[in-house]
């Protein structure tokens, strides 16, 4: 493993291995990952961000990359750690590491934009959405 300090993530999220999960060589797919992140994503916005957005905005991925690093696996005890990264005019980067016990087994980095569900373009994030958004940016390494 890397000598690199690893983030220390706001958010955790676990996630459950399923024999439904594997491919013929009995490795969780790449679209199964995809969506833990997206379960980390949602979470944090669904929970923090959503009670201070209009009922009709909507949260709109606009970039993702994904980088597979190691085999996840049947009985692995995956979870995924996520923090914002940026907050933008409307965008919210993330970065998110899922974990298999100490080693990572992949990365994501996304953009999420607000979006004004009359108006169907991105809408600014305000002071209010700033701050339920703060308590999850990556903390600066010391």
């Amino acid at each position: 493993m890397s000598s690199t300090p690893l983030p220390d993530y706001p958010m955790w999220q676990g996630a459950i291995v399923r024999h439904a999960d594997l491919d013929p060589n009995d490795h969780v797919t790449n679209s199964v990952i995809c969506s833990w992140f997206d379960d980390g994503r949602y979470v944090l916005l669904r929970r923090h961000l959503r009670p201070v957005v209009e009922a009709s905005d909507y949260f709109a991925l606009v970039m993702l990359e994904m980088h597979f690093l190691q085999e996840v696996r049947m009985f692995d005890e995956p979870r995924v750690g996520t923090a914002i990264t940026r907050i933008g005019r409307s965008s919210i980067a993330m970065q998110q590491h899922l974990f298999v016990g100490e080693r990572i087994a992949a990365t994501a980095t996304s953009v999420t934009v607000l979006g004004d569900g009359v108006a169907r373009r991105a809408r600014p994030l305000s002071e209010a959405h700033r701050q339920a958004l703060a308590p999850f940016m990556l903390a600066e390494a010391p």
